[in-house]
């Protein structure tokens, strides 16, 4: 962060320190955030102007205007989103911390479900509580555990239980399919309950439309960076957000029809009258970025088919997704990781 600052124009990072340094996590978050941005753009090769004035004379100025190496012009804005609720956002960082650990280190023969309860007012370490559950899966008689899954018993197997300060918590097995074994990319199967937001996709899909209506016609692609406080975030999540949540639909009064998959019109770009909020013409979409997660945290950008002015194609240098035909078509590109030369077990 300090690096990034002093990348910062002077005239402009004083305000920055100011969020990060006034104890308030959101106002933590979103400076970190739009340093990250800034230095993220900076090391691949645009160029970036804080708060610029618009052509149009709206009094709103979006948080930057960048250039790639060609000329092409156009506005980033960033902003959080999240549901607002009761639980400590401190304690809620540092349980996903943990979180991230686990979920990174995958067991050859067993997922877990996961439950907590209590907060923890200090960081857990996320190395040691790993060990710890890979040394009691690997304990665990596999044969024995899957007997009592198919039963549907799954409660009824002692979980393993971790204790820091205030916060408990709980894991019990999920054996992997003879298929998956060996071959599972993530050790969470179940997350944990609790408070934190409902789903995943309406956040995304009100902070995209609300910043696609803030500064009016402009003369410029807009680009929306958008970072959701959920620990686990799908392509599902964000195509809901983008082009309308996933729905059934059956034909009242005939049991015997067919259902079929169709999306609901309540997307950020697909309402009831067709496209909408044309002015974004894409979403940069990262999932609980933060100074900690850097190393391991997704991130994707999506190109608006219906954009009034198309982005440039440098962005396609970082994970991107492109609709062809009725199909949406992810693609690779260079992680924050490999930018900022950290190895995915950073800062452990």
């Amino acid at each position: 962060m300090e690096e990034f600052a002093a990348h910062y124009p002077k005239d402009e990072v004083g305000e920055l320190i100011a969020r990060i340094r006034s104890g308030d996590n959101r106002h933590f978050l979103s400076a970190t955030f739009e340093l990250t941005l800034h230095e993220t753009l900076l090391r691949s090769g645009f160029e970036l102007s804080v708060h610029p004035t618009l052509p149009n004379g709206n009094r709103s100025k979006p948080d930057f205007l960048v250039k790639d190496e060609y000329g092409e012009e156009f506005y980033l804005e960033a902003v959080l989103a999240s549901e607002n609720n009761e639980a400590d956002p401190a304690a809620e960082a540092r349980k996903g911390l943990v979180y991230d650990y686990l979920n990174a280190n995958p067991h050859q023969y067993f997922m877990v479900a996961v439950d907590d309860e209590g907060f923890p007012t200090s960081q857990p370490s996320g190395k040691k509580i790993t060990k710890a559950v890979h040394r009691w899966l690997d304990s665990l008689e596999l044969e024995g555990i899957q007997a009592q899954i198919d039963e549907g018993d799954l409660f009824s197997i002692p979980p393993f239980e971790w204790h820091h300060e205030d916060w408990v918590l709980q894991l019990r097995p999920i054996p992997l399919k003879l298929e998956r074994r060996g071959k599972s990319t993530r050790l969470i199967g179940i997350g944990a309950g609790g408070g934190g937001i409902v789903d995943a996709w309406s956040p995304i899909r009100n902070a995209i439309k609300m910043k696609g209506s803030k500064y009016g016609e402009l003369d410029k692609p807009l680009l929306v960076a958008v970072n959701l406080n959920a620990f686990n975030l799908e392509d599902i999540d964000e195509m809901q957000a983008l082009y309308g949540q996933e729905q059934y639909v059956y034909k009242i009064g005939n049991v015997d029809s067919e259902h079929r998959m169709e999306r609901a019109p309540n997307g950020a770009w697909y309402g009831k009258g067709g496209p909408q909020h044309t002015r974004v013409s894409g979403a940069w979409i990262f999932n609980d970025l933060r100074p900690s997660s850097m190393a391991v945290r997704r991130q994707t950008i999506y190109f608006n088919p219906w954009a009034k002015h198309p982005l440039t194609n440098k962005l396609c240098c970082f994970p991107h997704a492109i609709p062809e035909g009725n199909k949406m078509c992810w693609n690779d590109g260079i992680s924050l990781s490999t930018i900022f030369h950290l190895n995915e077990g950073w800062p452990e």
